[in-house]
């Protein structure tokens, strides 16, 4: 059994499991619809995440792809997620309930990155194919991003990339705490690692224009992540994304204040003795 499959057997669902990292602030809003439980909430119920009309739905995933069958484009999961504006989610998966609380925090960034990756996977498969191609360095690139990605929005972004791509330690901390910068976590893999209490594998920041100082922080690096993804001159490549430490990433004064609130406010309700489903990554690229 692979190590995090038996972390997520032994986890249990944890309630209160936003108010256990500062990192969940930008989560925090999007949590907070779901109310209290005392188990993962229904995949009918996640549609409360979003704010105003949902761009999309989650539904219960279906049985994976066997392999060697046809592949179907239409019916693969960015696919559906474009076309039919519906999520494929599974019940008691930290790693999908993280997904759908991304979703309700970045809505529009998450349509634009699943739009542009099921017209790149389209693109490269052909029409008798049973099996899916290689990923390509810009497909590589956008699954790094939803998984493991960070926004940072800075004024002055190109010198804030040129300095982070150095790799010296501690940077990023130091312009956060200075107001510097907005660093705030994106890839719901991350969020999931954190739930589960183990280090995130991999962990890569996307800086970009800060264009004002804005008082909902989230939604400005959701607008500026979108615009990012519409342009298909960004994110060609992996190399676009600065590696760095997640312990760096920590809240500035605005995401620290949001996260207060909703880890000292939300109810408390006993734990859950269901563990999470040994759920795997969707890799479908």
């Amino acid at each position: 059994m692979r190590p995090l499959v038996a972390v997520r057997r032994a986890v249990a669902f944890d309630p209160g499991f936003v108010g256990r990292d500062a990192l969940f602030w930008p989560l925090a809003r999007a949590a907070g619809t779901l109310g209290p439980h005392g188990d993962f909430p229904p995949v009918q119920e996640l549609a409360r995440v979003f704010e105003g009309d949902p761009p999309v739905r989650f539904v219960p995933s279906g049985p994976r792809r066997r392999r060697g069958a046809p592949v179907d484009v239409r019916s693969l999961y960015d696919a559906r997620i474009t076309i039919e504006r519906a999520v494929p989610t599974r019940p008691g998966c930290w790693h999908d309930l993280m997904n759908a609380l991304v979703w309700g925090t970045f809505p529009r960034a998450k349509l634009a990155l699943h739009t542009r990756q099921h017209r790149l996977i389209a693109a490269r498969i052909e029409a008798d194919a049973r099996a899916l191609p290689p990923r390509s360095p810009e497909l590589d690139a956008l699954a790094l991003l939803d998984e493991g990605g960070v926004v940072v929005l800075a004024t002055d972004a190109a010198e804030v990339r040129a300095s982070l791509r150095t790799g010296r330690a501690g940077q990023l901390r130091e312009r956060v705490e200075s107001g510097a910068v907005d660093a705030m976590v994106f890839g719901h893999a991350i969020y999931e690692s954190l739930a589960l209490g183990v280090k995130p594998a991999v962990v890569a920041a996307l800086v970009l224009e800060r264009a004002c100082e804005a008082v909902d922080v989230a939604r400005q690096a959701d607008d500026a992540l979108a615009s990012a993804l519409d342009d298909g001159e960004n994110l060609s490549s992996p190399r676009e994304l600065a590696r760095v430490d997640v312990s760096e990433v920590r809240p500035g004064p605005r995401g620290s204040r949001s996260w207060h609130r909703m880890s000292h406010g939300s109810p408390r309700v006993a734990y859950s003795t269901r563990w999470s489903e040994p759920c795997d990554v969707f890799d479908e690229t």
